[in-house]
């Protein structure tokens, strides 16, 4: 028969009793958070972003439905890239009313921080059907290189 070690779980004093209150209450509010906007600067208003890595380049892909080409700006430095825009709000009429509304409107800024040195030369932006896509080029010493090896 196995034996399980009896530990005691009381707060060993008043600010045990709080970190262990405030564990329980971020565990809770886990519930009605967005889903993770993991970028420096970011608001729950901001676009989804996707960011793929490839041996040659980043390849950064935004929802940003209903935005248009002239209302983003985009910019880079050192190893980080910012996408920043303007999704500007329909108005209503009197024919057309708001029943219920879920998408956002507004400013946003999105800054990713690319894990290695990027080729600021080599940024190509696309849009196309609501769907921003941005290839950044890796620094030629951050790509990724094949080395043989010779077996005598």
């Amino acid at each position: 028969m196995d034996l399980m070690k009896w530990e005691d779980r009381a707060p060993k004093d008043l600010w045990d009793a709080f970190a262990g209150l405030r564990s329980e209450m971020d565990r809770a509010m886990d519930l009605f958070r967005l889903p993770d906007a993991s970028g420096l600067l970011d608001r729950t208003t901001a676009p989804a972003v996707d960011v793929l890595e490839t041996d040659e380049d980043f390849v950064v892909v935004a929802d940003l439905p209903g935005v248009k080409r002239e209302d983003l700006e985009l910019s880079v430095a050192g190893t980080l890239l910012t996408i920043k825009g303007d999704k500007k709000s329909e108005v209503p009429s009197e024919k057309r009313k708001v029943f219920r509304k879920e998408t956002w409107v507004g400013s946003f800024t999105r800054t990713i921080d690319l894990p290695v040195e990027i080729d600021q030369d080599e940024v190509k932006a696309e849009l196309k059907d609501g769907v921003l896509t941005v290839r950044v080029a890796k620094r030629d010493e951050a790509k990724t290189r094949t080395i043989a090896v010779s077996v005598k």
